[in-house]
């Protein structure tokens, strides 16, 4: 008999084939439903079990299993608490995209929330919350009430969380019931994790407000009962204390004497709490530093010796943090950040920088004689690091200058293009620094120069700059520039170029016979340069001042000569480790070596604003200590050659970032020292917002409020800011928000512009009206 013909592309089924139907049909979902809704299945609580677990084993590999809700609703009603479990698991996990079904399940969690068995009704008040369905608040908020009140510790610390979980539902329902209350009563519950649950859900809830209300009963409540806390309790109540001002010295000894058994927990994490809650105690008593990090120095080394790779990593960041702050009291450590071969790269970069910092005059010889070993190291960024170490090891100590400088000239001779190239950049910023070292390096110079390769173009850069400088002692330094003159037109880097260019011009003020001809043909071939329009626009600015008056262009490329370094580097700028000591102790601040505010959106940081109305706040505000700037360039020349020059223009002002560190007290004690001042009328407004908003728009402005608050019909204002060149002012805002009238008081301290302040007061205001 003949097979019949097989169906055509896009035929019909046949109308008696199951493939298509429900039961025919196979697939792990409609297997998993078929069991569920199985008598055997119902009958046997093994099997059940099981089933329901390959139901939340599919659902972690992330197969949809949505559909099967209706019968895992029906799987709720059970004795099993293992099966109960995974089936509040499954409804949490799906009850946000089906909330008519995942209403069927109200009652059963309702009665579960008044069984006998603590362990049930915790679980199911915590799934009740986790359910995350604002139609169900009607219904939690009772259990909630009589969960907050019940017998078993296990019970009370579930519903402090479930009253978080209510707040992200909706935060109204909170902030309208006490229940904030009723968490500030709980601070005192004899269980510990309850206690702890209520810090952290209360911070949470109050972070518009700057956090948790702390007080002197509720830091010492919380102290005594250190003990009763594990290691996640113990740092929310850490970092709460961190929070706390002592009223007295002797209060505040107390806290440390209470706070040292901490130092003594094996978890890097409260450890780093403990060791910001002494930081903050003693920030204003630097005559304790020393004795207090001494205190600290052994906790955190002990942590580093067992922690792992990551951990450790972040405890060298801390300790960067506290070397900065005192360092002699970690300098006789130095060994101990010795790197070993099988570190990460980023723990072996930290303790090179940190041996940098640490050493001294005892032990510099010691620590540059490890950072040789480090410079030829097969990883060329360790190697690269080491040799920067070496500068900053010859910019701290001015005796081991020698010592560093000759260092230096080893990794010269290195064979390692790389080393070469970095040893450049250090020796160059070494010798700005101390210029009498120069004659370890420049002999050799134009041999350095000719073995870089073209991967290495700041290497190069560096290497042009020693020349452009120092060309005079230099005496094939002609030579040495003449063949990349003549290679112009195959190089590419940009950086290399413009160094060219300026090494070449302040060669030719020293030595103008023998580099006129080589900077002729350098211009025309900068000019004709189409690859890049800075180096076009330098070389034009150069050949026009070279047109106008040669002494002119000597003075304005040259600039000073020797042009050598006074003080510290600018890239040595302190003041953001100033403000993570103070401000980010045991963040992710330390690790990112960044300001919150660097990386954290303005609409999720915490206010943390003085609730005083007055300037004699107890409540500092801290922030960064700037350094003057330079000094402006006093001579002004006509570049164009016209016949009447202009006089100099005065130094252009802008208000800095960093204000300087400015507390209450210090900005009353400098409003009265400062006799002079500044009254003036702004007609701007009405002002409609209100002094958040205002306090907002002149922070964007670097205008820093030092307390704020509305009287009546007025909102007065004390701020402060610094300027670029260094002054400081200080001033009274009383605006009305009836009138267009503001009233500015503003004092100076320095060569401020009180005129200037005021008009970047007045642009702060007119955006708030």
């Amino acid at each position: 008999m003949a097979q019949p013909p097989p169906p055509r592309r896009g035929s019909a089924p046949p109308q008696n084939s199951q493939y298509f139907s429900e039961q025919g049909k196979k697939g792990e979902v409609n297997e998993l439903r078929t069991l569920l809704r199985s008598p055997a299945v119902e009958r046997d609580p093994k099997r059940k079990r099981e089933v329901i677990k390959k139901v939340i084993a599919y659902m972690t590999l992330g197969i949809d299993v949505s559909p099967l809700f209706s019968q895992m609703v029906m799987s709720v009603e059970t004795r099993d608490l293992v099966v109960k479990k995974m089936v509040y698991h499954y409804l949490c996990s799906y009850a946000h995209e089906q909330p008519e079904m995942g209403l069927m399940c109200v009652n059963t969690l309702q009665r579960d929330c008044s069984n006998d068995d603590p362990m049930v009704r915790g679980l199911a008040l915590r799934n009740l919350c986790s359910l995350r369905l604002p139609i169900l608040l009607e219904y939690i908020q009772p259990l909630l009430r009589g969960a907050l009140k019940d017998r078993s510790a296990y019970v009370r610390r579930t519903a402090v969380m479930g009253v978080l979980k209510v707040y992200h539902m909706d935060q109204s329902t909170v902030r309208s019931s006490d229940l904030i209350d009723v968490l500030y009563d709980m601070l005192r519950d004899t269980d510990g994790m309850v206690v702890s649950n209520c810090v952290v859900v209360l911070d949470e809830i109050m972070l518009e407000e700057g956090g948790i209300a702390i007080n002197k009963a509720i830091v010492h409540h919380l102290l005594s009962s250190l003990n009763d806390f594990n290691e996640w309790g113990l740092c929310a109540t850490l970092k709460l204390a961190a929070r706390y001002s002592p009223e007295s010295d002797d209060e505040r000894f107390q806290v440390m004497n209470v706070l040292d058994p901490v130092l003594r927990t094996s978890n890097a994490g409260v450890v780093l709490e403990a060791i910001g809650c002494f930081v903050q105690l003693t920030k204003d008593l630097p005559e304790l530093h020393a004795q207090v990090y001494e205190r600290l120095k052994a906790p955190l080394l002990t942590l580093m010796s067992k922690s792992n790779n990551e951990g450790l990593y972040c405890l060298l960041k801390h300790a960067e943090l506290l070397v900065f702050r005192c360092r002699e009291v970690f300098a006789s450590e130095y060994r101990q950040f010795y790197i070993r071969y099988d570190e990460p790269a980023c723990v072996k970069h930290q303790k090179v920088q940190l041996l940098a910092q640490l050493a001294s005059e005892s032990s510099a010889e010691d620590i540059l004689s490890e950072l040789r070993e480090y410079a030829s190291d097969c990883d060329p960024s360790l190697a690269k690091a080491a040799i920067r170490a070496t500068g900053v090891v010859a910019s701290r100590l001015r005796s081991k200058a020698e010592a560093c400088c000759s260092l230096l000239v080893e990794f010269l001779d290195l064979e390692y293009s790389y080393v070469k190239a970095e040893a450049l950049l250090v020796a160059k910023d070494v010798l700005r620094k101390y210029p009498e070292r120069r004659g370890d390096v420049l002999p050799s110079l134009g041999r350095y120069l000719g073995e870089l390769d073209a991967e290495e173009p700041q290497g190069r850069a560096a290497a042009l700059f020693l020349v452009g400088q120092w060309g005079e002692e230099i005496p094939s330094a002609p030579y040495v520039l003449e063949p990349l003159i003549d290679a112009y037109a195959t190089e590419t880097s940009v950086d290399v170029k413009l160094a060219l260019l300026t090494a070449t011009c302040r060669l030719f003020f020293k030595r103008p016979p023998e580099v006129q001809n080589m900077l002729g043909r350098l211009l025309d071939h900068a000019l004709e340069d189409q690859t890049s329009s800075d180096v076009r626009d330098k070389a034009l600015l150069y050949f026009r001042l070279l047109r106008r008056d040669v002494n002119v262009a000597q003075r304005v490329i040259s600039g000073r000569d020797p042009c050598s370094i006074q003080g510290a580097f600018a890239e040595d700028n302190c003041a953001v480790m100033d403000r993570l000591v103070d401000e980010a102790f045991n963040t992710l601040a330390v690790v990112y070596g960044e300001t919150p505010d660097q990386f954290v959106d303005r609409a999720h940081r915490a206010r943390d604003k003085p609730t005083d109305e007055d300037v004699t706040s107890e409540t500092p505000l801290v922030s960064n200590d700037a350094p003057p700037p330079a000094a402006p360039v006093e001579d002004s020349f006509d570049l164009l050659g016209s016949e009447d020059v202009a006089p100099p223009a005065p130094p252009s002002r802008s208000l800095v970032e960093s204000a300087g560190s400015v507390t209450g007290d210090l900005f009353q004690a400098k409003w009265a020292a400062i006799s002079d001042q500044d009254e003036r009328t702004l007609r701007v407004g009405p002002v409609t917002q209100g002094a958040d908003l205002v306090d907002a728009m002149l922070a964007s402005l670097h205008v820093h409020t030092m307390a704020s608050g509305q009287v009546g019909e007025e909102l007065k204002f004390f701020v402060y800011a610094r300027d670029s060149l260094g002054a400081l002012y200080l001033a009274q805002a009383v605006i009305s928000t009836a009138s267009m009238e503001t009233q500015l008081t503003v004092k100076t301290e320095g060569a401020g512009d009180a005129s200037f302040f005021a008009g970047v007061v007045e642009e702060g205001l007119r955006a708030c009206s």
